[in-house]
């Protein structure tokens, strides 16, 4: 077993429980499966006291291994001289800092619960290179979310990502310590930086406010509005199904949580749910001690940038302007511009009207403006990418396609993305450093509880699919009626 569970973090006990039947023939318990998951667990990964003094020494190889790692502590207090209790500690591999400054200037941060016998909350920072991949770029352990880690997390990364660079835009949730901490983070301020919602919290709050899914389908058309225009025709829609809940939505901060207003800050991005996706990744992980958690971090990153690295280099090879992601968006945004039709206005200001004929309805027409990189339908500015209606123009005025899709979109970015910095093999744990200092575990943070792990994952709406409410509502409009989801409600 021993074995399963160092190639793989996340084995679980019902493979316990089919190893045991597929090879012996002997069907045990769950409680037997868990107690021999647990005891073998222990002896790959060790305790998590053990873990826990282990972990300074760990981290300070890493640095010594892997020139230009972040590793900062933050003690609870100083039991006797020279050990301390833990309570915050962020890392940062230097492949990963210097990744950042080639990719997208968005970070997505989130926490999630670490499944062991002490509260802890892992805090995760991440971007999305140009090729739509997640990268994860920072780490912090903490001993909850709060205000104060929160700004410790923050103040870490304003210093360590960001420095001198503007226009930052960091996406979270509205956790009211962290909205608190990034006040008082400059970095991630105007006019330095932005700050904006995940619009899949926005909606989820909105629902627990409302409970009717259609306000919550509508909630999320206002976000992902491409135009005012749009926004607004939604709002309406809201207003009159229920006023309440537009002068709820009316109260937040349109730049925060909608396309329409954003600016194009976002880069299309408008969840957590790229940090979401990695707690997925990490549910395994979750269970083990917390130097162990560390080293998942390290070789994870590690295999990802390997991996990655490849496929700049075969990009490269093909001379493709752009990685596949790209390269087939502005592909497929270019095939459709061949049908519409351009009427150039201005050479030197590069504009343009652009009509778009839909075979059964009337035309449509986009003005576009190349020096702006804006057209009327608001996708390029949503993405930085050229919609249909601007590749057409492009066409036109016979212009260079590569100058109009954001730099850190190329094929050059997404490799120096991977190549600008490299991860190191440690050596073996006898050739290691001491640290300075020792550490214990926080006596304070332990959960009583007895039996087998349970998740801490707290289930909500946004969870559940709500297909029948969903449906029910869309074949009440269907058929004209007006049942309780289309009555007006104060």
């Amino acid at each position: 077993m021993e074995g399963f569970i160092r190639v793989n973090p996340a084995y679980d006990v019902k493979y316990v429980i089919e190893h045991a039947d597929s090879k012996y023939n002997y069907a045990i318990s769950y409680q037997k499966a868990w107690q021999a998951l647990k005891r073998a667990r222990e002896n790959v990964y060790g305790t998590w006291e053990s873990s826990c003094q282990l972990l300074p020494k760990y981290m300070l190889a890493l640095q010594t291994y892997n020139d230009g790692t972040i590793v900062e502590w933050l003690h609870k207090d100083r039991q006797v001289d020279g050990v301390f209790t833990l309570g915050y500690v962020f890392w940062a591999y230097k492949p990963c800092i210097e990744a950042f400054k080639h990719c997208r200037k968005i970070l997505a941060v989130d926490g999630t619960h670490l499944y062991t016998k002490y509260r802890h909350k892992l805090l995760i920072a991440n971007t999305l290179d140009a090729n739509q991949k997640i990268i994860s770029v920072a780490y912090a352990i903490v001993d909850e979310e709060s205000y104060e880690s929160w700004k410790w997390f923050l103040d870490a990364l304003a210093r360590h990502f960001v420095g001198d660079i503007v226009g930052v835009c960091l996406i979270s949730d509205r956790h009211a310590g962290l909205l608190k901490a990034v006040d008082e983070v400059p970095a991630f301020c105007e006019p330095i930086g932005v700050h904006r919602y995940c619009l899949r919290h926005v909606a989820s709050n909105f629902n627990s406010q409302f409970k009717n899914v259609q306000l919550k389908d509508l909630c999320y058309r206002a976000g992902q509005a491409l135009t005012v225009r749009s926004f607004e025709t939604v709002m309406r829609q809201i207003d009159g199904l229920c006023r309440g809940a537009h002068e709820y939505l009316r109260r937040i901060d349109v730049t925060k949580w909608t396309f329409s207003h954003d600016g194009g800050h976002r880069y299309g991005v408008m969840t957590t749910n790229i940090s979401e996706a990695i707690n997925g990744v990490l549910k395994g992980t979750r269970r083990l001690p917390i130097t162990a958690i560390v080293s998942a971090t390290f070789t994870r990153s590690k295999n990802a940038f390997r991996e990655r690295e490849v496929v700049a280099m075969n990009l490269q090879q093909r001379n493709q302007a752009w990685p596949d992601d790209v390269f087939k968006r502005i592909a497929s945004n270019n095939a459709l511009g061949t049908r519409h039709s351009v009427d150039l206005y201005n050479h030197s200001r590069q504009t343009a009207s652009v009509t778009v004929h839909v075979p059964g309805t009337s035309s449509r027409t986009f003005r576009v403006s190349l020096l702006e990189r804006a057209s009327d339908c608001g996708q390029w500015r949503l993405s930085g990418i050229p919609c249909s209606h601007a590749l057409a123009v492009i066409r036109q005025y016979v212009l260079d396609i590569t100058l109009y899709v954001p730099e850190c979109y190329s094929t050059i970015e997404y490799a120096l993305t991977y190549t600008s910095g490299f991860f190191a093999p440690l050596a073996d744990v006898e050739y290691w450093d001491e640290p300075n200092f020792q550490l214990r575990h926080n006596p304070g943070r332990r959960i009583r509880r007895r039996g087998r792990d349970v998740t801490t994952r707290i289930h909500n709406e946004m969870d559940w699919p709500q297909t029948r409410a969903r449906q029910q509502y869309q074949a009440q409009d269907g058929a004209g009626t007006s049942g309780q989801g289309s009555r007006r409600r104060r």
